[in-house]
C-alpha cells in the first residue's frame, strides 16, 4: 500500500486497507476515460436528433446544448478527483467518500440528460433514450464494479433518473420502458457482480504475489544478514587466530628458550641469571595459562556449561588483590591507578573467582589503552535495586559509536593497531559479558573518541540466587 496512507478508517485491518486502497485506485484510474469519452459520447449520441429530428423527436437546441454542457462539467470533475488522488489519498476514508459523491454526481448528469432528450409519445425517442441509459449503466458496471458501495449509488442515481423520466412519460412505450426497466436494471446489476469477482480474483493473485515478493525479499535480507553476520564471525575468528598464535608463541618461546639454557648451563653451572630467566619462565608460564583459561572459560561460556557459585563476598580485599597486580604494569606506564569502595555496597554476592577475573580484565585493558601519564579508575558502589555496580574509567582513546556494539562479541577487538601495540585477543570483554550474565546481570559501555571509556558491570541483588550452583543458559 502507498506509504503516504496513514489516516485509515477505524476498525480496518491491514488486509482490508490493502483491499479498499487497491479498489479505490482501480476506480481512480477509470475517471480519466471518463473524462475524453463522457462528453465525446454523449455528443455522438446526440447527433441523430439533430440529422433526423422526426423520427428522434424534435428536441429543443437549448436542451442538447444543456446535456453536452452536463457532461462537460462531470468531465471536469472528475479530471479534478484524478489529478488530487492519482497518486495515492493520505486517507482511504475521504477518498471513499469522495468517490462515492462524484459517482453520485456523475450519474445524476447522465439521468439529467435522459430528462433532456426525452420526446413525450415518440415510441424511437423513447427507445433510444432507454437504449443510452442501459449503455451508461453497462459502462458504469465495468468501470465501477470494483467497489460495490459505489457501483450500486451509480447504478442507483442513474436508474432512478431514467425510471423516473419513464414513469411519468404517457404512451404505451413508456408504460413499457417503465414496467421492464427494472428487470434490465437488475440484469445489468447481476453482471456487473460477475464483473465485480473477477476483479476480486485478479486482487487475490495480485495480493498473493506481493506477499510472495515480499516473503522473498525478507528471506533474500534474512539471507544476506546472516551471510554477513556469518563473513564477519569468520573474519573475526582469523584475526582471533593469528592473533592467538603470536600470543601463545611469545611465551612458549620464552618457555622454551629459557629452560634450554638452563637445562644446558649455557652461562656456566648455578649462577644468578638461571634464577632471572627462571622468573621468566614462570611469568612466560603464567600469562600462557591465563590465555588458555580466558579461551576455556569463553568456550564454556557458550557451550552453557560454565558454572558459578554466588556467595556473599568482601569486596575490598578482592579488589586490593587486583590493584596489587595491576600496579606494575600501572607503573610502568606512568599511570594512576585508583580503587574506590563505597560504604554503601553491604553483603554483595557474587562468585569471587569470577568477579575478579571481570575487574582485571577490564582494568588490564583500560592499562593497555590508557597513554603513558593517564589515569584509571575502579569504583564498587551500590545499584538502585540494591543489587552493586563496578565499573572501570580511563582516559584513553575512547571507542567509536558505530563500533561499541560488537566490543562484547568473542574473538572482536575494536582496533587492531591497538593489538599490535598491547597485545590482546579479543576474549576479554566478551567474558566479562558471559560472567556477568550468569550472574543474571549485565555489561556495557559508555565511551568517546577522544575522551575515555568507562565500562560498568551490573550484579542484581542476592534473593535472586535461590542455588548454590548457576549454570549458564545456552
Amino acid at each position: 500500500m502507498d506509504q503516504k496512507q496513514t489516516a485509515q478508517p477505524a476498525g480496518a485491518g491491514k488486509e482490508d486497507l490493502r483491499d479498499l486502497d487497491a479498489r479505490l485506485k482501480q476506480i481512480v484510474k477509470s475517471l480519466p476515460a471518463t473524462v475524453v469519452y463522457n462528453p465525446l459520447m454523449t455528443a455522438l449520441a446526440l447527433i441523430p436528433f439533430i440529422i433526423a429530428p422526426g423520427p428522434f423527436g424534435s428536441i429543443p437546441l437549448r436542451n442538447l446544448i444543456a446535456a453536452i454542457g452536463i457532461q462537460i462539467v462531470t468531465s471536469i470533475v472528475a479530471r479534478m478527483v484524478y489529478i488530487t488522488n492519482r497518486h495515492g489519498s493520505h486517507d482511504l476514508k475521504v477518498l471513499q467518500h469522495e468517490l462515492m459523491a462524484f459517482q453520485v454526481f456523475y450519474s445524476a448528469g447522465c439521468g439529467a440528460v435522459g430528462w433532456l432528450c426525452w420526446s413525450d409519445g415518440n415510441p424511437v425517442n423513447n427507445m433510444y433514450v432507454a437504449l443510452m441509459m442501459v449503455c451508461v449503466i453497462w459502462a458504469g458496471a465495468f468501470t465501477r464494479a470494483a467497489h460495490r458501495k459505489i457501483f450500486i449509488v451509480g447504478t442507483v442515481t442513474t436508474a432512478l433518473g431514467y425510471w423516473s423520466r419513464f414513469a411519468v412519460a404517457s404512451g404505451p412505450t413508456a408504460l413499457s420502458l417503465t414496467l421492464i426497466g427494472p428487470i434490465w436494471i437488475a440484469y445489468i446489476v447481476v453482471m456487473g457482480g460477475v464483473a465485480r469477482k473477477r476483479v476480486d480474483e485478479m486482487l487475490a493473485v495480485r495480493f498473493a504475489n506481493e506477499d510472495l515478493t515480499d516473503a522473498l525479499r525478507l528471506a533474500r535480507d534474512d539471507a544476506l544478514r546472516k551471510r554477513f553476520e556469518a563473513e564477519a564471525a569468520n573474519a573475526s575468528k582469523t584475526i582471533f587466530l593469528a592473533n592467538m598464535s603470536h600470543e601463545l608463541r611469545t611465551p612458549l618461546n620464552a618457555i622454551l628458550g629459557f629452560s634450554d639454557i638452563i637445562a644446558e648451563q649455557s652461562f656456566g653451572p648455578a649462577i644468578d641469571r638461571y634464577r632471572e630467566y627462571a622468573r621468566d619462565i614462570h611469568t612466560s608460564g603464567a600469562h600462557l595459562l591465563s590465555l588458555i583459561n580466558d579461551l576455556l572459560d569463553v568456550a564454556k561460556i557458550e557451550a552453557g556449561k560454565m558454572e558459578i557459585d554466588p556467595q556473599p563476598i568482601e569486596p575490598g580485599p578482592l579488589l586490593e588483590s587486583v590493584r596489587r597486580l595491576m600496579a606494575p604494569r600501572a607503573l610502568a606506564k606512568g599511570l594512576t591507578l585508583d580503587f574506590t569502595l563505597s560504604p554503601d555496597v553491604r553483603d554483595p554476592v557474587a562468585d569471587p573467582r569470577a568477579l575478579k577475573q571481570i575487574v582485571l580484565n577490564l582494568v588490564t585493558n583500560s592499562v593497555k589503552f590508557t597513554p603513558h601519564g593517564g589515569h584509571v579508575s575502579v569504583d564498587c558502589s551500590p545499584a538502585q535495586d540494591g543489587g552493586f555496580v563496578v565499573s572501570v574509567k580511563d582516559d584513553g582513546p575512547g571507542i567509536p559509536p558505530e563500533k561499541l556494539e560488537r566490543v562484547f562479541k568473542p574473538f572482536s577487538q575494536v582496533d587492531n593497531r591497538y593489538d599490535s601495540n598491547g597485545g590482546g585477543t579479543g576474549l576479554g570483554l566478551a567474558l566479562v559479558q558471559g560472567l556477568a550474565q550468569l550472574h543474571g546481570g549485565r555489561a556495557w559501555i559508555e565511551s568517546q573518541v577522544g575522551a575515555g571509556t568507562k565500562v560498568f558491570v551490573y550484579f542484581p541483588v542476592s534473593e535472586l540466587f535461590s542455588k548454590p550452583m548457576l549454570k549458564a543458559v545456552s
